[in-house]
């Protein structure tokens, strides 16, 4: 990863994660349609990083929405923190999680979240200022979020809230908690 934060000014939406049932990219391929279809997010797109077993699916829903300018899969990269730091916003459309790394090392490098109202990420977001939470699998609800996140005015504020936040992760904050923990058990 970089130290590199986004500035938000970027009209780039990205997301992150294996190409399979489980991440829901076709849900958010659905919902970027329908965003796409109000003519109103001129110069936004969508970047998809990750490979697996859905990527000729999911290539293939872009190419039948026409979507071939404005939604991109991408390979994996060793500088994802680089492609966060170009983006303004993450988006998780999971059916399931566990604890979301990806979520915590965009919203390291600035990014505010949307994502699906799983109880993980339900837990982590809660009373958070920089992520918006969607119903899973509510593909309108989705494309409702988006516009309503790119429509937003407060980006760096929001990014800056996502560094604070994601700051309470870093490893020797965690160790600490753990330590103390630990004392007053033994």
């Amino acid at each position: 990863l970089t130290d590199r934060c986004s500035d938000v000014s970027y009209k780039r939406i990205i997301a992150v994660g294996r190409l399979d049932y489980q991440k829901g990219f076709d849900r958010l391929i659905q919902a970027w349609e329908l965003v796409r279809q109000t003519n109103k997010y001129g110069g936004w797109r969508l970047d998809i990083f990750g490979q697996g077993e859905w990527h000729d699916m999911l290539q293939r829903m872009i190419d039948r929405a026409g979507l071939q300018e404005t939604a991109h899969i991408n390979r994996p990269t060793t500088s994802i923190g680089d492609e966060y730091a170009h983006s303004s916003m993450l988006v998780m459309s999971s059916h399931y999680e566990g604890f979301p790394m990806v979520m915590i090392e965009a919203m390291a490098h600035g990014l505010p979240v949307i994502a699906s109202d799983l109880p993980i990420t339900r837990e982590l977001l809660k009373d958070k200022d920089m992520a918006v939470l969607f119903e899973t699998g509510n593909i309108a609800q989705l494309a409702g979020c988006m516009s309503y996140m790119a429509d937003r005015t407060d980006w760096e504020w929001m990014g800056n809230k996502a560094v604070e936040y994601a700051d309470t992760f870093h490893i020797e904050k965690v160790c600490d908690s753990w330590n103390n923990l630990l004392k007053k058990v033994v």
